[in-house]
């Protein structure tokens, strides 16, 4: 997944937030009064369906989220250094359990995710009980002209750190695009405007509901991915071969890919190769000519389907995928091992070639559906295997 495609739908959601906050006054009162539930059940809803699907990244968002409101709607931030205290934390939290990779939310691999919380709260209850007086220095001093930061009721400090952390965050979310990573930074955004605000019951009902909702998006997101894309390839899966079939008509090609001798070289240069090379054809798959779509049928079969093509029009691209494949040499590194499994020196690298063979079909013979057009193309593929592989035939 792109950045871009990853952080339109934030931003659109950041957009519609800040119109629903300029728009909120003017809501009739019932409509008001039932908006102040919608942040309860969005958090509930999330955080059944982060715990469902173990996405520890959401998980952890949501209770960054309820801090928030909880910290300004009970009155937890009852002077200025607690209230830039938690200003300063909560950016610096979620950027934290960012980076911590998806461990899991009830397991042993989360700890780090429970110690960075639990050191935090420690830290918060102990400058609210003591307030030392470094700690009004840290986060209360204007390091800058005052006047300049009129427009906002955040210390200087808080709205650095958020500054920052708003950076990082965007720096992975160009680096690492993903939907929790889009989430991650549209949540930050707006923990941020929600402190910058403080209690209003308008800015939280708002902008708490928006957090809630990306998060909804990166769940959903993710749970598509994981129904409809192949997780070793990055291709679309066989589920999603079957609703392209639903929606195909009119003429169009159906080709089958198969790797030559792909089980011989699985035997020979172990699993790990093999997933590799199934890699990289899927990265060569992804860049087909014609419009065609590509999908991982299962094992070493490939799928091409080309909308609004014969045979004949989707050959010359075909054939130009399979000598781009046959052309690229597959580098596979090895290393020589004594008995007892220690590492003696590395071996030389090995070029290899890998070629595939093509089989397809279209579905201008006797109305045939979709599927049968598949095993035609699957017919045609035994028939370049007959033929002597790394080919493409009708």
């Amino acid at each position: 997944m792109s950045a871009f495609k990853s952080l339109v739908p934030i931003v659109i959601l950041i957009i519609g937030a800040f119109y629903a906050y300029q728009k909120y006054p003017q809501l009739p009162e019932s409509v008001v009064n039932g908006l102040v539930f919608l942040p309860h059940m969005l958090a509930l809803m999330v955080t059944g369906l982060s715990i469902h699907f173990n996405r520890s990244s959401i998980f952890f968002y949501v209770v960054l989220l309820i801090v928030a409101n909880a910290a300004l709607q009970l009155g937890w931030t009852n002077n200025d250094v607690t209230f830039a205290l938690l200003s300063v934390l909560l950016p610096l939290l979620l950027l934290g359990l960012t980076i911590i990779p998806n461990i899991g939310i009830f397991s042993i691999r989360a700890i780090p995710a429970y110690s960075l919380l639990i050191i935090a709260t420690v830290y918060y209850l102990y400058v609210t009980t003591t307030s030392p007086a470094w700690a009004a220095q840290i986060f209360l001093t204007d390091w800058l002209p005052a006047r300049y930061f009129d427009w906002t009721s955040l210390p200087q400090t808080a709205l650095g750190t958020s500054l920052v952390a708003l950076f990082f965050m965007l720096l992975l979310c160009l680096s690492q695009p993903s939907p929790h990573m889009a989430a991650g930074f549209g949540v930050l955004l707006m923990l941020i405007v929600q402190m910058h605000f403080g209690d209003q019951s308008s800015s939280l009902n708002v902008f708490s509901s928006a957090a809630l909702l990306m998060c909804l998006y990166a769940i959903m997101q993710e749970s598509w991915r994981m129904a409809y894309l192949d997780e070793l390839t990055g291709l679309p899966g066989r589920r999603a071969l079957r609703e392209k079939f639903q929606r195909v008509s009119g003429v169009y090609t159906v080709a089958m890919l198969d790797v030559d001798h792909f089980k011989k070289f699985n035997d020979t240069y172990g699993h790990d190769t093999g997933d590799a090379v199934l890699r990289m054809i899927s990265a060569k798959m992804s860049k087909v000519s014609g419009g065609g779509s590509c999908y991982r049928y299962g094992g070493e079969e490939f799928t091409i389907v080309f909308p609004g093509r014969n045979t004949d029009e989707a050959f010359p691209h075909l054939d130009a995928l399979r000598d781009e494949i046959a052309k690229s040499p597959f580098v596979i590194s090895r290393v020589d091992r004594r008995k007892n499994g220690k590492t003696k020196k590395p071996a030389q690298n090995k070029s290899v070639q890998v070629t595939v063979s093509i089989g397809i079909a279209d579905s201008r013979k006797n109305a045939l559906s979709p599927w049968d057009v598949l095993k035609q193309s699957d017919k045609a593929l035994y028939r370049a295997k007959g033929k002597g592989r790394n080919c493409v035939c009708e």
